[in-house]
């Protein structure tokens, strides 16, 4: 997701499609634009004037936009409140009446629309049902709304029939109705009467807004500004924005008034609203020729009486316009110098660890747009950031990270074109941001040699391909063997090219320097990483450093997903000890302050080398990736962050991540298979809703059920490694592990045969999810059910995509299983398993095995014929539309159902392998770094209110000198027995504990 300003240059301006539309208002419809915010409730029932923190929507980018920052808002239960607007109708005549309101799929937001003149009702039409036709964000135009990768639910509905207006006067009024279950809160951004009576608005073909009807708003919005000319001689003031609103990115430059304003006098008021962009906080850049410095004054009218900024700026600094200034009291326009410097001023009493010393070790991204104003710098200083900065500032020198150069020739050029005192501060070479790794020309003679080459160097015969080696040829398609091993070779070809990159850039900038390629998991199945991509380029060496982003709040996951992202890393660079350099984003609106300290100490908690909020600020230089001025919390949480992280690293930059006892196989033939099994949408419950669904949509129910047993296991405090096939059939991994997991349909035949002998020798396996029912090559197979005591299974799947914040809440079970007495609602998949010489322990509905144990040797293998992570997550979740952002919507799954956790966690419960840390309470996850300096342990709160309290125990190697919690900057009583240190702290959001020797 991260993109520069020169990579959206190209975008329209949004100031020409303005001046394009006023012209065509004056010869065209008739538009009245009710904002939500300005609606005036007339009871206590329901209706609210709501800030955008407090909806389903409130974010830099996207396509979840809300003009002004405000809309009228009531809650899902609210029925009979109303709220009213008077607007004057222009002329007379027949109007369209639309609502712009926030619909996260699969929900109702009803709520009816009156429009009164002279006493009578001359329109009513309730709004809001599910699966009503709307236009959307992106210029989407569907009933239900799916994207791949969540949710941008901007919707704007308006039924056909026309309302007949008299010019004059006329009452809007907003009413809640009963609101069916799944029933969401109502959230109206405005209201639009139209004479023009088409599906459509400004800029939705061709795609030119990010937002239904949004041109049409910001022509109505009224904000004024007036200057007095400072300069010697008569000048009008030039005013510039960037562009922030997604796909308006060119920004734009105006100048006002229409006629120069002499020297020494005041402009008249301009209404420069149109030129603002109030979907975010606006900055505009104000230049007047001549003039040092002048004041400026913004007002909500056009005589100046309702003042809401009153500025003295210099020539070509920046005013930043709030998002609510036109309705928020206490909202007002400074300029960005003087939110530095509240910041600055603010930051004294913030928390600051470590003495205020900076980190020295684990290196902080953070871009901050070149400024001639040094106030920019010092507030990144003052945060904490120790790369890039000036020279005068102290800093880790060597931090360079030169982007996007992908090829050997690119890095040869761009090492020609820097002089030696630069090179040797580079430190990383970018090959690219949210690539893949491409892919050979399989049609390519020479391609067809080396595969065969390839085929005799694995010793591959007959046998494992189907055809005489000689005649396997290199395919994308048709015999799955040749499939199989085609991709194979074709994932080793690209390594190859990328290590052969990776040794171009140590040639031309040292041995030490570093490369990689920011990977970005938000494809339709979310923060999953494709095991080639994230584990095997590793493996071989392709890149030397692992790079990926978290943007977890900007997709329906629930906030611990990265937990899981950052195993993969590591599962991807234990082979040969690459660093990890991982985004997480401070965005804000967006980000939550207490999520974003949670991700930056757990990246931290699991061995990264390199934090990065890729762009900060000032907002108003960059476009969609910045933390506004107005969220101060933001800046407060990375600063502490930071300088937390600098008394963790004397013990995180010499350590490694304590090994598990507990794996989970992210495997390659799961991966790899289930990425390609397309279901009609008609088989999927919620993409057969959505018109604008594709026609086939890609199964990965599989690949969710191994994230969502990884957490099963991480909320009972298991620490857990993700390990793959390769790692169990070539490196012997099961050695180190007592418990294993398995989720899915495939699985690699060559590691059945270990897993069989592990289990014989104490091992106890728990397979699920398809239970590996088909090999590799996508062909039945009865290894793993063998293995498992199961002669052979029947398979139901009630879905093919499922987003945990999205579609589960609402899934329907399959069935129930009965285990030990208690009941669970298993959705998504049903096998029915045949038991040969395995014990049922667990039945559907029916009285047919459902859940199964073999006890094997001295092991056990249990098999369990749904989706156990799956249904114990559902168990957790509230039945509530998905916010992207905002304060209030987000939250942590809580109160997992008893029996869903007994079915998910039976292996660790049969084995109870060594736990490294523990708690007595739910929802604390915990990472252990053990190092020669010591032990750190990073404390995670999954739940959703500070926990007070907490009485933790970490097996420790050696006794440590003392316990000490660095949020609260104090030393912990603790005990030690039994090679176990206890002690009690209380625990907010993530603190990281530190246990020196």
């Amino acid at each position: 997701m991260p993109s520069s300003p020169e990579s959206t240059a190209m975008g329209i301006s949004s100031f020409a499609i303005a001046l394009v539309w006023t012209a065509a208002c004056a010869a065209g419809p008739d538009i009245v634009i009710a904002e939500g915010e300005k609606f005036r409730p007339l009871d206590d029932k329901g209706w609210k004037v709501t800030h955008q923190q407090d909806s389903y929507g409130s974010h830099t980018y996207g396509g979840v936009w809300m003009t002004h920052g405000g809309c009228l808002g009531a809650p899902a239960e609210s029925e009979g409140s109303v709220a009213s607007q008077v607007v004057s109708i222009p002329a007379a005549g027949r109007y369209r009446v639309w609502s712009k309101y926030q619909a996260p799929p699969y929900f109702n937001y009803l709520h009816k629309i009156e429009i009164i003149q002279n006493g009578k009702i001359v329109f009513s039409h309730a709004y809001g049902k599910s699966g009503t036709p709307r236009l959307w964000s992106f210029s989407g135009d569907s009933d239900e709304l799916w994207w791949p990768w969540g949710v941008d639910h901007d919707a704007a509905e308006s039924p056909k029939p026309l309302a007949q207006l008299a010019a004059g006067p006329a009452d809007i009024r907003l009413v809640t109705v009963a609101n069916p279950k799944p029933a969401g809160n109502r959230f109206v951004d405005f209201v639009v009467l139209t004479t023009h009576p088409g599906d459509e608005y400004q800029g939705f073909k061709p795609y030119a807004v990010g937002s239904p009807f949004t041109n049409e708003a910001f022509a109505a919005t009224r904000l004024y500004a007036r200057f007095r000319n400072e300069s010697k001689a008569a000048a009008r003031l030039s005013v510039s924005r960037a562009g922030h609103y997604q796909p308006q990115y060119g920004g734009a430059t105006t100048m006002v008034p229409e006629q120069p304003v002499a020297a020494g006098a005041w402009s008249e008021w301009v209404n420069i609203g149109p030129f603002c962009r109030l979907v975010h906080n606006e900055g505009l850049t104000m230049t007047l020729p001549g003039a040092g410095s002048f004041p400026v004054q913004f007002a909500l009218d056009p005589q100046g009486k309702d003042v809401v900024g009153d500025l003295k700026m210099n020539s070509g600094e920046t005013a930043v316009v709030p998002i609510d200034v036109t309705w928020n009291k206490g909202s007002v326009v400074k300029t960005s110098k003087e939110h530095a410097a509240e910041l600055m001023a603010a930051s004294r009493k913030w928390r600051t660890a470590n003495g205020g010393k900076k980190p020295k070790e684990i290196l902080f991204y953070g871009n901050f747009s070149e400024s001639k104003d040094d106030l920019v710098y010092a507030l990144k200083d003052r945060l904490g950031y120790n790369t890039m900065l000036p020279d005068s500032y102290e800093q880790v020198r060597k931090a360079v990270i030169p982007q996007h150069f992908g090829s050997p020739d690119a890095i040869r050029k761009l090492a020609a074109s820097m002089p030696a005192e630069s090179k040797k501060r580079v430190r990383v070479i970018s090959f690219g941001d949210e690539i893949s790794l491409g892919q050979i020309n399989f049609d390519d003679p020479k391609n067809q040699a080396k595969f065969a080459a390839w085929l005799s160097g694995k010793g591959l015969t007959a046998r494992d391909l189907g055809v005489a080696p000689g005649q396997a040829k290199l395919s994308k398609t048709g015999d799955p063997r040749l499939v199989w091993y085609s991709n194979l070779f074709n994932e080793e070809e690209r390594f190859a090219d990328y290590r052969a990159t990776t040794a171009v850039a140590k040639e031309q900038f040292g041995a030490d320097v570093l490369t990689g390629a920011n990977y970005s998991p938000h494809h339709l199945a979310l923060c999953y990483g494709p095991v080639f991509q994230w584990v095997d380029i590793f493996k071989h060496n392709g890149m030397s450093m692992f790079w990926a982003e978290d943007y977890i709040f900007s997709v329906p996951e629930v906030p611990q997903m990265l937990s899981w992202m950052l195993a993969q890393a590591r599962c991807g660079v234990k082979y040969n000890n690459q660093p990890i350099h991982f985004y997480i984003m401070p965005h804000a609106p967006g980000q939550e302050p207490g999520f974003l300290r949670r991700n930056m100490l757990m990246a931290v908690g699991n061995g990264a080398r390199h934090v990065d909020s890729f762009w900060v600020g000032p907002e108003e230089r960059f476009t969609e990736n910045y933390v506004a001025w107005t969220y101060p919390e933001t800046f407060r949480a990375i600063h502490e962050a930071i300088h937390d992280s600098a008394e963790a690293e004397k013990i995180q930059s010499k350590g490694k991540v304590r090994p598990a006892r507990v794996a989970l196989v992210t495997g390659k033939a799961t991966d790899f298979n289930e990425s390609r099994v397309m279901v009609d949408k008609a088989r999927d419950p919620f993409a057969g809703r959505c018109k604008n669904a594709p026609a086939q949509v890609n199964q990965i129910i599989c690949r969710k059920e191994q994230q969502l047993l990884y957490l099963a296991l991480r909320q009972a405090q298991h620490g857990v490694d993700l390990i793959t096939e390769d790692d169990i059939a070539e490196f012997d991994a099961l050695k180190n592990y007592d418990v294993v997991y398995f989720a899915g349909e495939w699985i690699d035949r060559r590691a059945v045969t270990k897993l069989d002998a592990w289990v014989r020798a104490g091992g106890v396996l728990y397979a699920a999810a398809g239970i590996g029912h088909l090999n590799e090559f996508n062909q039945p197979d009865s290894g793993l059910p063998s293995l498992l005591g199961i002669k052979a299974t029947k398979e139901t799947r009630s879905l093919a995509v499922l987003r945990t914040m999205l579609e589960l809440p609402l899934l329907e079970p399959i069935d129930t299983i009965t285990l030990d007495g208690g009941k669970v609602q298993a959705v998504g998949m049903k096998q029915v398993l045949t038991p040969r010489d395995a014990e049922v322990i667990g039945k559907w509905s029916d009285g047919t095995a459902a859940v199964t144990v073999r006890t094997l040797g001295k092991g056990k293998a249990y098999a369990v014929g749904t989706l156990p992570g799956t249904s114990w997550m559902k168990t957790g979740l509230k039945v509530t539309p998905w916010a992207r952002g905002g304060r209030g919507m987000l939250y942590n799954p809580t109160g997992f159902q008893a029996d869903a956790e007994k079915l998910a966690r039976l292996a660790v419960d049969a084995r109870k392998p060594t736990q490294a840390v523990t708690t007595n309470v739910p929802g604390v996850e915990a990472f252990a770094i053990d190092g020669p300096e010591g032990t750190l342990i990073t404390l995670l709160n999954w739940t959703n209110s500070p926990l007070m309290g907490v009485e933790v125990a970490v097996r420790a190697p050696a006794r440590p000198s003392g316990v000490r919690s660095v949020q609260r900057q104090a030393k912990l009583e603790s005990k030690w027995a039994n090679g176990q240190a206890t002690f009690t702290v209380d625990i907010d959001d993530a603190d990281y504990i530190l246990m020196p020797r």
